[in-house]
């Protein structure tokens, strides 16, 4: 396993766990881990993951773009619906979800178009 795919799932792992934090603020992770702990975690590893990569601009796949975009938006449904309530307000009840969704929606569209496109070349 390469250390730039450890890094990568480590910054997963941390983003999740800052999503876990918002949304669940009195569990015994959230004392544990703060959330500017887990942020400062978080900007350390994107730090080193850029420095491994020597500089170099990777682009993301489509594929890993549409995993990354889905999970995101899949987590923060499924920890709404766990009970969980943001404190950064993201929730169902704002608007700003809807907003994100639909221009999410629209991206992956867009993603989608260029796939289909770039296969018939």
């Amino acid at each position: 396993m390469r250390l730039s795919t450890i890094f990568n799932f480590c910054i997963l792992v941390f983003f999740t766990l800052l999503f876990v934090n918002d949304f669940f603020p009195d569990t015994t992770l959230a004392a544990v881990l703060s959330q500017k702990i887990i942020l400062l975690i978080l900007v350390i590893l994107v730090i080193v993951q850029i420095t491994m990569d020597k500089g170099q601009y990777k682009k993301l796949s489509k594929k890993a773009y549409v995993s990354v975009t889905l999970y995101t938006v899949g987590l923060w449904i499924v920890l709404t619906l766990l009970g969980g309530k943001s404190q950064f307000g993201l929730s169902f009840d704002s608007p700003i979800f809807y907003i994100i969704v639909l221009l999410l929606g629209l991206d992956l569209l867009r993603i989608y178009r260029q796939s289909k496109l770039e296969q018939k070349q």
